[in-house]
């Protein structure tokens, strides 16, 4: 395997964290946007987003398929060399990682303004739920995580190029 390709999976697998990070933090700031929004354009109350993330089972079993055990040994071919453990050519194609799909929460407050041109008939307007303390926590922690998986790109990226000086 060229030497280049070993660090794909981690690169691809990285990606996926940036992407879905990327999610969870453009949901949040949409809901904090329009907590107070009483009506969207088509004439419906904002709908809270949420990113939920989903794991495709198959590319984890892959790991176990070739009895990769998760605690891999370094096993040395030669006293002066180190054979690195990976994951086999064929196993090492695909990316690990969640799917990251928004899904929108319908839950709204009311509040009473007989005078606002969107209330109902009751005068109550129809409002998001957004609680706000809470979407800070989920950009706050979709933030360290992405910087997390900003390392971690850094990192495979200066393995590469400490490689290629060799």
């Amino acid at each position: 395997m060229p030497i280049g390709s070993q660090f794909l999976p981690a690169m691809k697998t990285a990606a996926r964290g940036l992407e879905a990070q990327r999610r969870k933090l453009g949901a949040a700031t949409e809901n904090l946007a329009n907590a107070s929004t009483s009506r969207t354009e088509d004439g419906d109350p904002f709908r809270i987003k949420r990113a939920v993330q989903e794991v495709d089972n198959a590319d984890y079993e892959r790991l176990n398929r070739g009895g990769l055990d998760p605690q891999l040994e370094l096993r040395s071919t030669n006293a002066r060399h180190l054979r690195e453990a990976s994951l086999p050519p064929e196993q090492a194609t695909g990316t690990l990682g969640p799917e990251t799909e928004i899904e929108e929460i319908e839950r709204e407050r009311l509040e009473y303004d007989p005078s606002h041109p969107h209330a109902d008939e009751e005068g109550y307007v129809h409002y998001p739920d957004v609680n706000v303390a809470q979407e800070m926590a989920r950009m706050t922690s979709a933030n360290r995580v992405y910087e997390a998986n900003l390392s971690a790109v850094e990192a495979t990226k200066s393995m590469a190029q400490r490689t290629f000086e060799i």
